[in-house]
């Protein structure tokens, strides 16, 4: 996967992609699959905005039967199902558990007809899944079982629990590089770091975009037949001046909390918040919000917090008052858990679209549905898609629906989507426990279990790629400055292969050194160490990716 800056202006592109998250890079993947020639922009990095702030879970849609939504239920699952089978490596069951309180909305009766509904509407779950990726059925939970998953809510006024299963990303960062890698293949050029400045309209028309590559600075015409915006907040100010005004989504807040211990090793749970919660579109309101508690990779996740936000989207930071304000509120729904700020080890914030604020609460009402825009029909500006939505889970088959628009705008015949039975790059694995044991056989005598096992889940069959990188005079398993998470040979693979061009590039999307928290100083130091060498960075350059990547972090460490 190779930086394609010099392609963009020589080509006139069936279809121009803007945006990098997890809903351009299904789009450039599915597109690419049906023979489109596809271009790919992102402004900053891939999967370094909305994409970025994730929980780490693919969603059945358990929820939805609050509003007795079986469509969005039914899609959820598929979806999940499809990114067992086609990222394996990537993607893998969570045992999830929630308290029942009292006998009705949130009691055990409602929740066990919830169970049930659940397991019916999901009939087809384990479908062409690997076994180890089968979906149990759900269950309930005595009041000692539910306490034994979730030792830190008071005990007064639960009378027991639900237990059921979603799947968790290994790395929602590497998902979305997956799904570019795997665009790439099929020829589709893609360039992060390159902006969009303005669409160029001829004879009423978008038929084409100016840009800037943000790296070199230089001016580029990006030319295409139909262009699709997958931007999300980050497109609002263009689209607003464009033809008079294109209307914009609301935006709210979206704030997930890292905390560098664990609350559980093996179960996400989700406990209500001491404050009350308002659906006006909810047919059975549980009548507080429900806070989710994640384990990943040895540490946990908490979310997710919204408020609403009425700025210039490009101005949005997550600041102190947000982290402490729901703090509190975590505080308040887990006493016995004794979270402290000090806890808090970093924070994921990122802008969803939402519908509306429920006047009397304050609640924000997110958009619940995906809106594929035409702006022929809704603006009288063809040429012109827009992608809304706010779920990780579905994107691909939204994704899907927006290639089906493209093709029909493009005056061809629509052709199936194949990206629900084709792996994704890192996929091509038919049997993952056999893949992992005989892995671990051929390499055991030169790296560690845990070491293997985390390589083979970030870059799945496509590991051994990385493992080519390794010095042969150098100890083969050499870390960033004592950290297991992350090779020196990562550090090559992503400036070589995978289009990392700062060092916020390598340690927050191409590995997760800095997702758990702010990397040593050290391990920043050796990064940029790296990179300098790879891309002939100059020592203030290299000094100036370091303390841009520290910055990050500063909120966590006032």
């Amino acid at each position: 996967m190779i930086r394609t800056v010099e392609n963009l202006e020589n080509k006139n592109y069936d279809l121009l992609i803007i945006g990098g998250g997890i809903y351009g890079a299904t789009a450039a993947w599915d597109a690419s699959l049906r023979g489109l020639s596809v271009a790919l922009v992102e402004k900053n990095d891939y999967a370094s905005g909305t994409s970025f702030n994730s929980l780490k879970i693919v969603h059945g849609g358990l929820r939805y039967l609050q509003h007795f939504d079986f469509k969005r239920m039914r899609e959820s699952i598929q979806e999940r199902r499809i990114l067992s089978k086609i990222a394996p490596h990537l993607v893998f069951p969570l045992p999830c558990a929630m308290p029942t309180k009292g006998h009705l909305a949130k009691g055990p009766e409602a929740m066990r007809i919830g169970l049930l509904m659940n397991d019916l509407i999901s009939f087809d779950r384990n479908r062409d899944v690997d076994k180890e990726k089968r979906i149990p059925a759900g269950r309930m939970l005595s009041r000692e079982q539910l306490f034994e998953i979730i030792p830190f809510i008071e005990k007064d006024g639960y009378n027991g629990g639900i237990l059921w299963h979603d799947a968790q990303m290994y790395s929602s960062e590497r998902l979305v590089l997956s799904f570019l890698h795997s665009a790439a293949r099929r020829g589709a050029d893609l360039a992060n770091h390159v902006e969009v400045l303005d669409f160029m309209i001829e004879k009423g028309r978008v038929k084409a975009v100016r840009a800037v590559d943000k790296l070199s600075g230089k001016t580029l015409q990006i030319n295409a037949k139909m262009t699709l915006n997958c931007a999300g907040p980050g497109l609002t100010p263009l689209l607003e001046q464009t033809a008079g005004g294109i209307k914009s989504p609301a935006w709210s807040t979206a704030l997930n909390l890292v905390l560098n211990r664990s609350l559980s090793k093996e179960y996400a749970f989700g406990v209500f918040s001491t404050k009350t919660f308002r659906d006006k579109d909810a047919l059975i309101s549980r009548g507080s919000r429900l806070l989710f508690v994640v384990p990943w990779q040895g540490i946990t996740l908490i979310g997710t917090d919204h408020k609403p936000y009425y700025g210039d989207p490009g101005d949005y930071r997550v600041t102190q008052k947000d982290i402490d304000d729901f703090l509190g509120d975590v505080q308040s729904a887990m006493p016995k858990a004794n979270i402290r700020k000090s806890d808090i080890a970093f924070y994921y914030g990122g802008l969803l679209p939402m519908t509306g604020v429920n006047e009397e609460s304050g609640d924000i009402q997110l958009l619940k549905h995906f809106r594929l825009i035409d702006h022929e029909k809704a603006d009288r500006l063809p040429g012109l898609i827009s992608l809304q939505s706010v779920k990780y889970t579905t994107a691909r088959g939204v994704a899907e629906k927006a290639i089906d628009l493209v093709q029909t705008k493009l005056g061809d015949s629509v052709t199936s989507s194949k990206t629900a039975d084709i792996p994704v790059w890192g996929g091509d694995i038919d049997d993952y426990h056999r893949f992992v044991t005989t892995q671990l056989e051929n390499y055991q005598a030169r790296f560690n279990r845990s070491l293997l096992l985390h390589l083979i889940r970030s870059y799945g069959s496509e590991f051994e790629n990385v493992l080519s990188l390794i010095d042969p005079g150098a100890s083969p398993a050499t870390p960033v400055a004592g950290d297991q998470s992350m090779l020196k040979a990562q550090v090559l693979y992503a400036v070589r292969n995978e289009m990392a061009k700062t060092v916020s590039d390598v340690v927050l999307r191409r590995t997760e050194l800095g997702s758990k928290g702010a990397p040593g100083s050290k391990s920043l130091s050796l990064c940029a160490d790296v990179m300098a060498a790879e891309l002939g960075w100059s020592d203030t350059k290299r000094q100036q990716e370091v303390e841009a990547t520290k910055r990050i972090y500063d909120i966590i460490e006032q």
